[in-house]
């Protein structure tokens, strides 16, 4: 059955001082929440930066204080962050094109300059398109591997990999591709400046197959259904 619900990550949720969900596809932020214009950049800023919303382009968002900040996807990684230590926060939207240019590093380091450290961060990755339905050309698997930013190999499969949690059917090849597993290298990128594996939370919900309806921008523009921004959001605790 498809599901409507809100997403949390129990880890973060243990840490006792934040409050954060991974909202269903066209349910609002909490109000006075920031957020940016996004734009697939590196670029990370402060939560006053961003408030209004969408008046800086960024795909990081820091909270240093009490204001919520937030990122909207669909099929991107969100990603939320928790320092543990000085109870910063952080939104950051990490599509592929983000991702490779480096987001997730530009929103950490912009965390441990401010005095934290890796050992100190908390993370979910919320749904996402998973490898079950996201195909790419297999020319592009070069591109990616030859990214400066990667110390590992990534992870993809040569077959569509079978969901068996999936709602609906999951994507049909398009193209004699490869199948690419999009919150691995968010998760891949995260260990390698530091952070523990086991302080990373992979929710694994993929958008395409079984999120709730209209959360997915590929499953759109192979089935025409439309889809709605899914926001994911944190703050600390007042």
């Amino acid at each position: 059955m498809e599901s409507s619900q809100s997403h949390y990550s129990k880890k973060l949720a243990a840490l006792g001082w934040l409050e954060h969900a991974f909202l269903p596809a066209g349910t609002p932020p909490p109000e006075a929440c920031a957020f940016a214009h996004q734009r697939h950049s590196a670029v990370a800023v402060e939560a006053e930066q961003a408030f209004p919303p969408k008046s800086v382009d960024a795909d990081a968002i820091i909270s240093r204080g009490e204001r919520a900040v937030a990122i909207y996807t669909a099929d991107c990684l969100p990603v939320l962050i928790a320092d543990n230590r000085h109870h910063q926060v952080a939104a950051v939207h990490a599509g592929l094109q983000g991702a490779l240019a480096g987001v997730l590093f530009s929103a950490v380091e912009d965390l441990l300059s401010q005095g934290s450290r890796p050992e100190d961060l908390w993370v979910a990755i919320g749904p996402a398109i998973s490898p079950c339905c996201y195909e790419l050309g297999e020319d592009r698997l070069a591109v990616i591997q030859a990214n400066p930013r990667l110390q590992q190999p990534v992870r993809w499969h040569r077959d569509r990999p079978l969901n068996p949690l999936a709602v609906r059917p999951q994507a049909a090849p398009q193209q004699q591709g490869i199948w690419f597993d999009l919150p691995h290298l968010g998760k891949q990128m995260l260990e390698q400046q530091g952070i523990p594996a086991a302080q990373i939370d992979l929710l694994d919900v993929c958008t395409y197959c079984m999120a709730e309806p209209r959360s997915s921008y590929r499953y759109n523009s192979h089935h025409g259904t439309g889809y709605t921004s899914r926001y994911a959001w944190i703050r600390r605790k007042s």
